[in-house]
């Protein structure tokens, strides 16, 4: 059974470059130092006295226009950022929660959100799927089925997720720690273990 006592839950969400809010931030810098280049080469040349035209047409013009395209996109996809982070905030990043550990159970987010309460769980696993001939793919899974009834196939043993923080550019996966330090704070009953990899 869960502990008696309430403790903050255990929240882990999206990093990196999976958020839009990171985007945005990223979107903001990059805009930024396409501004300050134009006033530098229009005040270095204004010093000068020299033509502020061409070294203009030479950035904003190379690679096929890129850079007046990115100049001219930039500030719709902030806008579009700005409100979809605004909706997010609104929404209390709902979206961003990839696992949550508290005295109710553990929520996996994700594609097929879940909460699965403490009294269905038997355990908590890491594993790893060989996705393909040479990649093997970090889960975390939630054991519905006793240790000694296992089926073969891991993906019976109950509903699963990419191990958090796998798949977010510029960050760092879960702790395995931290996760066991999580359960067994609120369902000390509750195993927690690492399998490594597992072939079905």
């Amino acid at each position: 059974m869960p502990t008696a006592h309430s403790t903050e839950p255990f929240v882990v969400k999206r990093h990196g470059l999976g958020t839009t809010k990171t985007a945005l931030a990223l979107g903001t810098v990059v805009f930024g130092l396409m501004v300050l280049l134009t006033l530098t080469i229009v005040v270095v040349q204004a010093i000068r006295g020299a033509s502020i035209r061409e070294p203009l047409e030479a950035v904003w013009l190379a690679w096929g226009g890129t850079p007046l395209i990115l100049a001219v996109g930039l500030p719709v996809l902030l806008l579009v950022g700005v409100i979809t982070a605004l909706e997010e905030r609104r929404e209390d990043d709902a979206d961003d929660v990839l696992l949550t550990v508290d005295d109710a159970g553990i929520y996996l987010g994700g594609e097929q959100p879940r909460t699965i309460p403490w009294r269905e769980i038997r355990g908590v696993c890491r594993l790893e799927h060989q996705e393909a001939e040479e990649t093997w793919e970090p889960r975390l899974v939630v054991m519905l089925v006793d240790e000694e009834a296992l089926p073969r196939s891991t993906k019976a043993w109950g509903p699963s997720c990419p191990w958090p923080g796998t798949h977010d550019l510029l960050s760092r996966p879960l702790p395995y720690a931290a996760l066991a330090t999580a359960v067994a704070s609120r369902a000390p009953h509750v195993p927690v273990t690492d399998r490594g990899r597992v072939a079905d």
